[in-house]
């Protein structure tokens, strides 16, 4: 189940970055603020998840996103610049609240994030090759059917889960978030902007999405590797910057030589997803007591800090007319990345995190929630 829901918390994005070159309806401006709304809009819905789980409980609340994610992401391509907008705002809005449920849900589960790096690779390598078959409105459309299979499936699932209790004793979360946002900025600027990067570089629009699909892939073996590694590695620091690594290989090459290596800098920032397997590990395995107020604080704020980044580089790219200054941004945020992981690991450096016991009910009072 875990993995059936983790599945829709990405398709939305990734198929619209390998679209937008093609979305008729969205100019440069348009396109800037596509790819950094759905970060704000997940950030606002990490907050409101905790006061909605609390009024209609956690299972009509997954209920609840799923069905906001199905009608959000049919009715984005039914019209102009405003609805592709608006859907685009809901649909993370409701992906939201079903990134903000998962941790808590799955405890450090590689379900929840190599789902979520499945979901991600789907959207980057089924959407081009429907733009060229059909349209970019149903090559973004299409996703819609993939939260209603999941919707179907939640329904079918049994019993109610134990309302979430407020965190007591929960470490500080400043560094952890702005580890998540730093993280967040890089991965969404690869999804929303690797295939343009490298189309004005010259590489054909067909070679383009198929880095992101290829970037996409990458990501998928680091979803399930990663959350193994968090859990083992004592020296978590030594983590944090051997995952920032290839991010930062992939992101030069595209500042030097976009052209030269396309699919070698696609799959070196594919790689680099590996960093926010480990944020969200990180953040399930410290969700304690079934609370989700600190999968909310990081998500929530985190989300935020990383759209204003990916508005600073889509402001960047449109006043200068280059990739350049943009990418210099990201290398500056890569670096950031790093220290703030540091900070957030620091006082786990001697021992591997481990998972807190599963406090949720079995069946009878909760729906199973493994794979």
């Amino acid at each position: 189940m875990i993995f059936v829901l983790a599945i829709n918390l990405r398709p939305a994005v990734t198929s619209l970055g390998a679209a937008l070159p093609d979305i008729s309806v969205a100019g440069n401006l348009v396109g800037a603020v596509l790819v950094a709304l759905p970060l704000w809009a997940i950030g606002l819905g990490g907050w409101a998840t905790p006061w909605l789980c609390s009024r209609v409980g956690p299972h009509r609340t997954v209920s609840v996103a799923l069905v906001g994610l199905v009608l959000s992401l049919a009715g984005r391509v039914l019209g102009g610049p405003v609805e592709l907008l608006a859907g685009t705002a809901l649909a993370c809005l409701s992906i939201a609240v079903l990134g903000t449920m998962l941790p808590l849900l799955a405890q450090g589960s590689a379900a929840f994030t190599f789902g979520l790096g499945f979901g991600s690779t789907a959207g980057a390598l089924v959407t081009p090759t429907a733009v060229m078959s059909s349209s970019w409105r149903v090559a973004l459309g299409v996703w819609a059917t993939t939260a209603l299979v999941a919707q179907q499936v939640w329904q079918r699932t049994p019993g109610e889960f134990g309302s979430p209790r407020a965190a007591t004793g929960a470490p500080p979360a400043t560094a952890l978030t702005i580890h998540f946002g730093l993280i967040s900025t890089v991965t969404f600027l690869v999804m929303g902007w690797l295939p343009g990067i490298l189309r004005d570089a010259g590489v054909p629009p067909t070679t383009a999405g198929a880095c992101l699909a290829l970037s996409m892939a990458m990501g998928l073996p680091m979803m399930w590797l990663v959350p193994g590694w968090t859990r083992r590695w004592r020296n978590q620091t030594l983590l944090v910057v051997a995952l920032a690594t290839p991010n930062v290989i992939g992101v030069t090459g595209l500042l030097l030589a976009p052209a030269a290596a396309p699919w070698l800098w696609a799959a070196a920032t594919g790689t680099g997803m590996g960093a926010l397997a480990f944020v969200l590990t990180t953040v399930s395995l410290r969700c304690k007591d079934s609370s989700l107020s600190l999968s909310a604080v990081v998500q929530g704020f985190g989300y935020l800090i990383a759209g204003f980044g990916v508005l600073a580089c889509g402001w960047l790219h449109t006043s200068t007319g280059t990739w350049q200054t943009p990418l210099l941004l990201v290398l500056a945020v890569l670096l950031g990345q790093i220290l703030s992981g540091h900070a957030a690991v620091s006082r786990r450096t001697t021992a591997p995190l481990v998972a807190p016991p599963l406090s949720l009910p079995r069946q009878g009072d909760a729906p199973e929630v493994g794979v």
